[in-house]
């Protein structure tokens, strides 16, 4: 059974994972060099995990050097794929 602490202390990380999660996402939209809207997070415990799809590696790159400039000392996962695609 967890006490009412174990309970608050849980509903607290729940929190701070999701303003963390909204942080990185929001840095990545206002980054003029990168396209958000296919870029996913997943902040769990020690761990920011990104993933998804960009153009280029620089803009996966950049994608992860602003995820671990907000994420400070947790973990960045970078599984963001590039797909170029050719005219």
């Amino acid at each position: 059974m967890r006490t009412t602490n174990q309970q608050n202390a849980g509903n607290e990380q729940a929190l701070n994972e999701s303003e963390l999660r909204d942080r990185i996402y929001e840095q990545l939209k206002r980054h003029g060099q990168v396209d958000a809207t296919k870029i996913g997070i997943v902040v769990r415990k020690a761990l920011v995990l990104l993933w998804g799809s960009v153009a280029t590696e620089r803009e996966r790159a950049t994608a992860g050097d602003i995820a671990a400039s907000i994420a400070g000392r947790l973990n960045v996962i970078n599984h963001i794929h590039v797909f170029q695609t050719y005219t």
